[in-house]
């Protein structure tokens, strides 16, 4: 993959977990274009690879801007942003990518974060309000002293567009999303982010107000149960080459690629990005990723082997 050298220009902590970088390219100039709802990935350290949304307003831009949230359970990412990069650091970036996109022309947008989860909500809060067009945020947190961005989303420009929710617990929290879907004009289309509780009771009080193809997902990571749900060892067969392997219960395919010597290209290894999807050629996948669609995954044609095993005793890849 082709990456693009940047420098961290300016770092600021939002709160007291979430550090803001702006990055810019080293050899100066623009950086690629990028629509709301996208994100880079960050290569912070040999195999440390890790995706962040990109939180400015999106267009032309000579710095991207990404804001990350310390996590106690961090694999490595969270805590190289926090305490390794500085102003005048350089690294590597990926072009921008979109698995969030923003539906063409809507009648009403309805953008509901949780947490950390504004970060690619605020750029496409930003995108509409520069396009005139009608949308409103729900943004759910802690407290204000957790919340991000208050500065931007409290201006006079976003008005009443913006509705703050502190310290709310899941019953109120699906009180105020009966209210505000109850109100949802034809055409409305809702974007959701943030902890996977809270998009599942987003999803879930959205589901008899807004057509599913409707409702847009931006997951941090893979289900938790999905990912320690039992396994079965199972043969993976690559049609390329011809080699064969046996994948152990508690082991990933790309694991035991990697370590056979075959060149797999990972990023996430959680299941969210959709760097290593992967054709399938025979059998069936038991998918445990968030990233391909309800209807990918009933195809049964391709397979995120970062997570992803089989439902079959042989899985075939085109690889």
């Amino acid at each position: 993959m082709n990456t693009i050298a940047v420098r961290v220009s300016h770092a600021a902590s939002l709160t007291h977990d979430i550090r803001l970088l702006e990055l810019e390219p080293v050899d100066g100039g623009h950086l690629p274009e990028f629509e709301p709802g996208a994100h880079i990935d960050l290569h912070l350290g040999p195999s440390l690879v890790r995706q962040y949304s990109l939180c400015n307003a999106p267009g032309r831009a000579t710095r991207y801007r990404v804001a990350v949230k310390r996590e106690t359970s961090s694999r490595g990412g969270s805590w190289a942003v926090h305490d390794t990069l500085a102003v005048g650091s350089r690294l590597d970036i990926s072009p921008p990518r979109n698995h969030f996109p923003m539906a063409p022309q809507a009648a009403h947008s309805i953008l509901v974060a949780g947490g950390i989860g504004i970060t690619p909500l605020i750029a496409m809060a930003q995108a509409l309000l520069s396009r005139g067009e009608s949308f409103e945020l729900l943004y759910f947190c802690r407290s204000p002293e957790h919340a991000a961005f208050l500065e931007i989303l409290q201006s006079p420009a976003f008005g009443s567009r913006c509705r703050f929710l502190f310290g709310l617990d899941r019953d109120a929290v699906a009180t105020e999303l009966e209210a505000t879907l109850a109100a949802a004009a034809p055409g409305t289309h809702l974007y959701t982010c943030g902890p996977r509780p809270f998009m599942d009771t987003v999803t879930a009080m959205a589901r008899a107000r807004i057509p599913p193809e409707n409702v847009h997902l931006e997951y941090f990571s893979a289900d938790a149960n999905l990912l320690g749900a039992p396994s079965e060892a199972f043969e993976l067969r690559l049609a390329r080459s011809g080699k064969a392997f046996s994948i152990a219960p508690g082991e990933t395919i790309a694991d035991t690629l990697r370590l056979a010597g075959v060149d797999v290209e990972t990023s996430c290894e959680q299941g969210i990005c959709g760097t290593c999807v992967t054709d399938v050629l025979e059998g069936t996948p038991d998918h445990r990723d968030c990233f391909l669609s309800d209807a990918e995954k009933s195809a049964g044609n391709c397979i995120a082997i970062c997570v992803s095993r089989s439902r079959t005793p042989l899985l075939v890849l085109d690889m």
